[in-house]
């Protein structure tokens, strides 16, 4: 485990970083608090545009203005 104080840390992200990836636990130490460096998972696919097609219908009426704001459109 890396614990490591801010002002450091700083000179040592690049390290840090690669530690973090690699799996070592990564804590940055400071006056307020401390954080732990996490690797973030890439997502196991790419989105497809389009493929929400059918599961849900945009009323016609979508863009109308809603009555409810009546009031403050004076």
């Amino acid at each position: 485990m890396h614990q490591i104080d801010v002002e450091e840390a700083a000179g040592r992200l690049r390290s840090l970083l690669e530690a973090a990836l690699k799996g070592e636990k990564v804590v940055i130490v400071e006056e307020a608090g401390a954080v732990e460096l996490v690797p973030v998972k890439a997502p196991s696919h790419r989105r497809q545009f389009g493929s929400a097609r059918g599961v849900f219908d945009i009323p016609d009426d979508f863009d109308a203005p809603l009555t409810d704001f009546d009031a403050y459109r004076s």
